[in-house]
């Protein structure tokens, strides 16, 4: 159930189901916030951020940050700065899984990231909140009224670069911009070697289809990423190929049934995520008419990857999904 939830948690909303609930980096942890020993030399002088709702100033590098949204605090540990208070710390260690990406315990849990505890937030004395746009406009100003907040839209065209930018101002409020640009480079390097090693393998230019799956009131629902979603821009990056052209949602995503799933190319491979006690492939369509007359299926090119991995999340989960690709195509 709990890997289930982690598949299916994205940026500004979770999808929470009765009966089934649907992250590889070199991000170490280290001292808080903008701390010169942390590795970037602090910034002097005034810092001010590109944000959702507009720029953002600060005196100085902020130190004690307190992250609403998973995104955010998995970029910060990135960015080796830990958290000083963070939304639901025991979600976060569920669904960000990619290596690295740990939260230490020393992390203050400040509630739920809909509805977070002011008080506990206000006595961390913090020096930035950082939040997602849509989850925070009901209590934005009650925020800004404790700290600087950092607001991001994780959804805008094209996710990977508007992920890279986020990332990329938050390191600045924290002093951190030389880590930022590193991290990110890593995810080019890392998406360059499996290209390398799939045209190594002769598999250049492969071609795929990605879907979550999970189980919705006893029947198998089918999430398909479109190249409008992080997941798939990211290894189109290493030269892959998406076999997916249905309509998306404002997260890239098409929610199909098994019917749907005859409109994927033919030719493609077939990466999936789900959790191991919900694996619709596996378990009730796995004596389906249509699911087993698929090309693909009838193929064998139906693979699945880490059931942890996370498909919406911040620089660590974006290397994690190129490394279990590159791991489930056997290169």
């Amino acid at each position: 159930m709990q890997r289930m939830l982690r598949a299916l948690a994205t940026g500004s909303s979770v999808v929470v189901l009765a009966l089934a609930a649907v992250g590889c980096g070199s991000g170490t942890v280290g001292g808080a916030g903008g701390d010169p020993s942390g590795g970037d030399k602090a910034a002097s002088g005034a810092i001010t951020v590109e944000t959702a709702q507009g720029q953002v100033t600060l005196d100085k590098p902020a130190v004690k940050v307190v992250t609403l949204e998973w995104t955010y605090a998995e970029e910060l540990v990135a960015l080796g700065v830990t958290p000083t208070g963070n939304a639901d710390n025991k979600g976060y260690g569920t669904w960000v899984t990619a290596k690295g990406a740990a939260l230490p315990a020393e992390v203050t849990d400040v509630g739920s990231r809909s509805e977070p505890s002011l008080e506990k937030i206000k006595a961390l004395q913090p020096d930035l909140i950082v939040v997602d746009n849509d989850r925070a406009k009901a209590n934005l100003a009650q925020l800004q009224g404790i700290a600087p907040v950092m607001a991001f839209t994780y959804t805008t065209n094209p996710q990977l670069d508007t992920m890279k930018k986020n990332f990329t101002e938050l390191a600045k409020a924290v002093g951190k911009q030389d880590k930022a640009a590193e991290v990110n480079s890593q995810i080019d390097a890392k998406a360059a070697d499996l290209a390398a090693r799939m045209g190594k393998a002769g598999k250049g230019g492969q071609k795929y289809a990605l879907a979550q799956a999970f189980t919705a009131n006893g029947v198998a629902s089918i999430r398909m990423l479109t190249d409008d979603a992080i997941a798939p821009q990211l290894l189109n990056l290493a030269g892959l190929k998406n076999g997916w052209k249905g309509k998306p949602d404002s997260w890239g995503m098409t929610t199909v049934g098994v019917e749907g799933l005859t409109q994927v190319e033919t030719d493609a491979t077939f990466l999936y995520v789900a959790a191991d006690k919900d694996n619709p492939f596996t378990g009730d369509l796995a004596d389906n008419a249509v699911w087993t007359g698929l090309e693909y299926v009838k193929n064998g090119k139906t693979l699945p990857l880490d059931p942890g991995t996370w498909l919406f999340g911040g620089p660590l989960s974006a290397m994690h999904i190129l490394d279990e690709t590159g791991k489930a195509l056997k290169v």
